[in-house]
């Protein structure tokens, strides 16, 4: 393991792990995890074990979420990567053919239909430590929800009903653990927004796996429950010292919410109101009204495309 001294560290432009998650937008913990378990990343150190990163490590982590993206499994990237292979038009596959998304919702699905919750426990920890949220959230948890829906086993309601609780605590937990390290790094402000949580049926899980993303992105993340949210939205907005309010739904949400109660909620606000997720495409007409207002930002379907965005405004 090399070892830096902090003039070395300033002369050569190395970054903390912290920096070099919100650039990336990928949490520290899996960055942690892509060196240790897979031996992804060569961070330098300091003398007191702090890691480094340049700008080449940059580009490397910038290769593995290629990877991912496409479906390569954590585990085959560094051969890929190794073998100069990371521009493959198609995915890498498993041995039967399949790519590493597909074998997840297969595997998830067989899980549920055997209702083996402990089993699902530590792979849902595993994938949370080894892939960026925004890759799960686009790559996983959309795809599964489709699966899910389109079960006809006689079980495939139970299956439900046992899944979406169970992966939204755990998501509240791992959330957790994320906002306390979040609050440890104290070398500059943080942006924070206000997050409506509409309960949808179905919804709970996919508004956690955002805030994940959000957290990861370094953006600080307050959630406010409908409808008692709308209350006064524009001072809470100031009193909690937010830069906007985001309204995230994977599924189409009530017309009324979109016709009525949130365009009269938003009125006489000062700060940004951000759309985002699924909702849009599906919503358009809906939506008429609302994206007249003068202050209404509508985000990129694409979860890290919005994101991107988000962290644009906010000049990150």
């Amino acid at each position: 393991m090399s070892v830096m001294s902090d003039p070395e560290v300033v002369e050569k432009n190395y970054f903390p792990i912290r920096e070099i998650a919100r650039r990336t937008g990928v949490h520290p913990v899996t960055l942690r995890a892509w060196e240790r378990r897979y031996g992804l990343l060569k961070p330098m150190r300091t003398s007191k074990g702090h890691r480094l990163y340049s700008e080449e490590e940059v580009e490397q982590i910038e290769k593995v979420l290629q990877c991912l993206a496409r479906g390569v499994s954590i585990g085959q990237v560094r051969n890929l990567l190794a073998r100069e292979q990371d521009k493959l038009g198609l995915p890498a596959t498993t041995g039967d053919g399949k790519n590493n998304w597909q074998a997840m919702l297969d595997e998830t699905s067989s899980l549920l239909r055997d209702f083996a919750e402990p089993q699902l426990r530590r792979r849902l920890d595993q994938w949370f430590s080894s892939f960026p949220a925004a890759l799960l959230l686009e790559h996983w948890l959309k795809p599964l929800h489709v699966r899910l829906e389109r079960f006809r086993l006689p079980e495939a309601h139970g299956a439900q009903i046992f899944f979406w609780p169970l992966l939204k605590e755990q998501l509240l937990l791992a959330n957790g653990m994320a906002r306390k390290n979040l609050d440890k790094d104290k070398s500059q402000a943080k942006p924070r927004v206000l997050l409506l949580e509409i309960g949808v049926q179905g919804q709970q899980a996919f508004i956690q796996m955002f805030i994940a993303v959000l957290l990861a992105a370094g953006i600080e993340v307050i959630t406010l429950t409908y409808p008692a949210g709308l209350l006064e939205l524009g001072s809470t907005v100031k009193k909690l010292g937010a830069q906007g309010v985001l309204c995230y739904s994977h599924k189409a949400l009530p017309k009324n919410i979109l016709e009525r109660e949130l365009p009269s909620a938003v009125q006489g606000m000062t700060d940004p109101l951000w759309l985002a997720g699924d909702f849009i495409e599906v919503q358009r007409l809906a939506l008429a009204d609302l994206n007249q207002l003068p202050l209404t930002r509508v985000l990129a379907g694409n979860t890290e495309s919005a994101v991107t965005q988000l962290r644009e405004s906010f000049k990150l």
